[in-house]
């Protein structure tokens, strides 16, 4: 059952006042949760003019991503029908709110944004999009810097900000936050993630000014995301489900996985740190298998969340090394965790084992767990009313 939700309702404002909450770890009412069936990574199609459906192509170019095909597609979705919600978020574009989740929209989140913008190619196949190295030498893209101006990605991003709010901002709140990842995350998508670990360790001269353009690159999409949207009910929408009553910044350091505490507190965190001051609220997004960096990031006044994606759920001593983890980043700051449980039971276990003082929880089960109840605190979906 599809709710809709005035945007001068009282519950509406109470949720959002909620978020603050969240932000601020307050003692009462900063408690967030989401509960989601896990859902496979569907394929898409890149709606053209004439009327076909890219889905395979040698390289995806900006002109194949065309901001108003995509939008009327999310227009024409019937969210009342079968299926109607799990085909609009098979779209990558818009989301219906789900328990404390508002319902949200951004520029398409399959096009990695940014390693687009630095010159990586865009691939397609049977539907799947990625990006791959950069197949030039990478002093090319140090030399052009993060001078986006007549970049034709980074003005396809600005031209879905654009279009977004008076096309879908009625039922979704516009966020700026889409598909943008972390400066490591970048270095190893123009290296090649192989050469980049190689780098830290053998030219790290070289990767700090790679880490440079990454980071300016990242500003600048970042400045002028927020300067194309206004904000909306005194806020913005962050990535993560999340609202924010200011701007939010969302990076993250996937690539941090593959490298020691040290290599990356000294090489890389302190252009972390620099994207996460750009904006008066920051969210840093980890994996489990990235937690051994936490206890630099928590100790950070630049950072005011940590998000952490639990995939796979750990077992055995690794399981209470990673709560234990859990426990000690709560201790500094509010955390998403965003965890795709094997059973309704296990989630309850987590949940006990938490403060739930600046708290959010989402949680992902599989559609035929035998022990989900009927109604999961957390599911009921919504949309805002028209």
């Amino acid at each position: 059952m599809l709710r809709e939700i005035s945007t001068e309702s009282a519950a509406f404002r109470t949720l959002l006042d909620r978020h603050c909450a969240f932000w601020r770890r307050t003692e009462h009412d900063s408690f967030l949760r989401v509960s989601t069936q896990n859902q496979p990574a569907l394929p898409v199609g890149l709606p053209q003019r004439d009327g076909r459906i890219i889905t395979d192509a040698a390289q995806v170019t900006p002109d194949m991503v065309i901001p108003e095909r995509l939008i009327e597609q999310a227009e024409r979705v019937d969210l009342a029908a079968p299926g109607g919600i799990n085909l609009l978020h098979s779209q990558y574009l818009a989301y219906v709110g789900q328990g404390d989740a508002p319902p949200h929209t951004y520029p398409f989140g399959k096009i990695p944004w940014l390693e687009a913008m630095l010159g990586c190619p865009i691939m397609i196949t049977e539907g799947q999009i990625w990006s791959e190295r950069y197949r030039g030498d990478p002093h090319e893209v140090i030399a052009r810097g993060a001078n986006f101006e007549h970049n034709a990605w980074f003005q396809l991003y600005l031209e879905f900000l654009r279009q977004l709010p008076p096309r879908l901002g009625r039922r979704f709140l516009v966020s700026a936050n889409t598909l943008l990842r972390g400066t490591s995350d970048l270095a190893a998508a123009i290296m090649g993630v192989q050469e980049a670990a190689i780098g830290w360790l053998d030219d790290p001269l070289f990767m700090a000014r790679l880490l440079r353009v990454c980071t300016d690159a990242i500003l600048a999409v970042v400045a002028a995301g927020y300067k194309a949207l206004a904000p909306a009910h005194g806020g913005y929408m962050a990535t993560w489900d999340l609202w924010g009553p200011a701007p939010v910044v969302a990076t993250q350091a996937d690539h941090s996985s593959l490298l020691s505490a040290r290599i990356y507190e000294q090489q890389i965190l302190p252009y972390d740190l620099e994207v996460a001051a750009c904006c008066p609220l920051s969210i840093f997004h980890l994996h489990n298998n990235g937690l051994h960096v936490a206890p630099a990031l928590v100790q950070c006044p630049e950072i005011t969340v940590l998000e952490v994606a639990i995939d796979p759920y750990p077992t055995g001593k690794r399981k209470i090394w990673e709560v234990e983890m859990l426990q000690r980043i709560q201790q500094h700051k509010p955390l998403i965790l965003n965890t795709a449980f094997p059973s309704y039971a296990e989630s309850a276990w987590l949940l006990s084992q938490l403060d739930r003082r600046g708290l959010y929880f989402s949680a992902r089960f599989a559609a035929d767990a035998a022990d989900l109840p009927d109604h999961v605190p957390g599911s009921d979906a919504w949309i805002l009313a028209q």
